[in-house]
């Protein structure tokens, strides 16, 4: 009996909180489609386009039965793109706020990764609630792999090839065929 409820459970609850997801999503402008295998809300005025073998969650993974992925393109001229051939973990945060976020073919993505285009608000204490922030675009080029529990900063370019390490924050450029790591990243080793 508690196996055909576990069967039960595993088989019909993520398809149900994936449809209260889809449901709560509020961006209209999402154009093709991804396999979407845990709950994704798509938040935002901006664009958000998939190209072919996009894959967002992944089972067995840490947080496929409690986690999510969240992609924003916040404001009408923020747009995220991704390319084809993309596989991304559970877990995954992306905020497109006034710029581009592109992600190119064949990027692995692991858990827990956050992608950003902006601070969302300004360092002087006094302009903190301006809403004149600056952000800046962010190019993940081809065949990347981004480590679970790092985060891409505003601005940041990350060329063919690349490791990105677990846990790294990448706040500046990384060149083609490198492993960086730290916070912040710098580079480890050349590949």
């Amino acid at each position: 009996m508690i196996k055909i409820l576990v069967k039960y459970y595993s088989k019909y609850h993520q398809a149900i909180r994936i449809l209260l997801y889809k449901f709560l999503s509020t961006n209209k402008n999402v154009k093709n489609e991804a396999k979407i295998n845990v709950p994704t809300l798509f938040i935002g005025n901006g664009e958000i386009s998939f190209g072919k073998n996009v894959s967002l969650g992944y089972f067995p993974s840490p947080m496929f039965y409690d986690g999510s992925v969240y992609i924003e393109s916040r404001n009408k001229e923020a747009n995220v793109i991704f390319g084809n051939n993309i596989f991304i973990n559970n877990n995954f945060r992306l905020i497109c706020d006034k710029t581009t976020i592109h992600i190119a073919d064949n990027v692995l993505i692991g858990t827990n990764v956050e992608i950003i285009d902006s601070d969302f608000h300004e360092i002087e204490p006094s302009a903190r609630h301006g809403g004149k922030h600056i952000c800046q675009p962010v190019f993940i080029e081809e065949n990347v792999f981004i480590g679970s529990n790092s985060k891409i900063m505003k601005g940041v370019t990350i060329g063919k090839n690349s490791v990105i390490a677990n846990g790294a924050i990448v706040i500046k450029d990384v060149p083609s065929n490198v492993v960086v790591g730290g916070i912040p990243a710098k580079i480890l080793k050349s590949i």
